[in-house]
C-alpha cells in the first residue's frame, strides 16, 4: 500500500442532486469548501496514513494529522495545472428538467460558484512520493458515484502485452453505498493463453445509524476520534485556501458542464 504498487488514488462523490433549496448556502461555499476541504480530505487521510498504533482518539488523529502535513501548499502553477472548477448549465437528470445554476433562485451568477471542484494533490513523503490524489466533487451529475478508486501499476513485465484485455489492476472501496470491488485478469475460455477482466465484488453491511448521526453521537459520549482536531483544520485550509484564492481572481476558468453528464477532466484515471 505505497507508490511501489500503487499508480494513482481518486476519491469521487458525485451527485444528481442539485441545489435543492440550498442557494442560500451552497453559492456562498461552493463544491471545494462543501465537500473536498473535509470530506473528501479526511477520506484521504485515511486512506493514505501510516497504519497507527491504535485506534485511540489521539493516535487516530495524529495519523491524519502527518498526511496533511505532508501535502504541499499549493503554489500558482500547481493551482493552474491541476486543479478544475465547473458550473453545470441547463440540462436533464433521468425524467427531470434542470434549469441553468445561474438562473436559479438565490443564485448569484457574479460570485461564480463552482459545482464541480476537482483537485489533484501530492503527499510528499517516502510512502507516497509520486501518487496523485485526485479529489473530485459534481452536483447535477449522471449518476450518483461516491467511492475511493486505488489503481494499481502495471507490472514490471506483462507477458501478454499487446493483450487489450490485460488493463491494470483497480480497487474500488464503495462509500454510499459501502462496497468493495478488485478489477483482477484471469484466463479465459479461449483454446490459447488469454486473459479477461473480472471484478470481485462484495457489498458491506450498512452501518447502524447515518454518518452524521454516528458523529453526534460520539461526540456526545466525549469520544472525539472521528473529530477534526484542531491542527487537521488549520492544515487542511493551509492547502485549500490558496486555490479558492487563485480562484477568486479567475487564474483557473470557470468551465460548464450541462445537468445530467458527468464529464471528465485531466488529470483522470483510465476507466473512470
Amino acid at each position: 500500500w505505497n507508490a511501489t504498487q500503487i499508480r494513482a488514488v481518486h476519491v469521487t462523490w458525485d451527485e444528481t442532486l442539485t441545489l435543492e433549496g440550498r442557494a442560500g448556502y451552497y453559492d456562498h461555499a461552493g463544491a471545494l469548501r462543501d465537500m473536498l476541504a473535509n470530506h473528501l480530505l479526511q477520506i484521504m487521510c485515511l486512506l493514505a496514513m501510516e497504519p497507527p498504533p491504535s485506534f485511540g482518539e489521539r493516535d487516530l488523529r495524529d495519523a491524519r494529522f502527518a498526511v496533511l502535513r505532508a501535502v504541499p501548499t499549493p503554489d500558482a502553477d500547481m493551482i493552474r495545472h491541476r486543479t478544475v472548477r465547473a458550473r453545470y448549465t441547463a440540462g436533464r437528470i433521468g425524467e427531470r428538467d434542470v434549469p441553468d445554476y445561474a438562473t436559479e433562485d438565490g443564485v448569484d451568477p457574479r460570485r461564480s460558484t463552482e459545482t464541480l471542484a476537482q483537485v489533484a494533490l501530492s503527499v510528499d513523503n517516502w510512502r507516497w512520493a509520486g501518487v496523485p490524489f485526485v479529489l473530485r466533487s459534481g452536483k447535477a451529475q449522471h449518476t450518483d458515484r461516491a467511492e475511493a478508486v486505488i489503481r494499481l501499476r502495471e507490472v514490471p513485465h506483462a507477458v501478454f502485452a499487446g493483450n487489450p484485455a490485460c488493463r491494470p489492476n483497480v480497487v474500488r472501496i464503495g462509500l454510499e453505498p459501502p462496497a468493495l470491488s478488485a478489477m483482477i485478469n484471469i484466463n479465459d475460455d479461449s483454446e490459447l493463453i488469454g486473459l479477461e477482466p473480472v471484478a470481485l465484488e462484495t457489498s458491506l453491511p450498512a452501518p447502524p445509524r447515518p454518518a452524521y448521526a454516528s458523529l453526534i453521537r460520539d461526540v456526545l459520549a466525549g469520544d472525539a476520534t472521528l473529530a477534526v482536531r484542531g491542527d487537521e483544520a488549520e492544515e487542511a485550509w493551509r492547502i485549500m485556501q490558496p486555490i479558492l484564492d487563485a480562484w477568486a481572481q479567475d487564474v483557473v476558468p470557470l468551465q460548464d458542464y450541462p445537468a445530467g453528464t458527468t464529464p471528465r477532466y485531466p488529470p483522470s484515471l483510465d476507466g473512470q
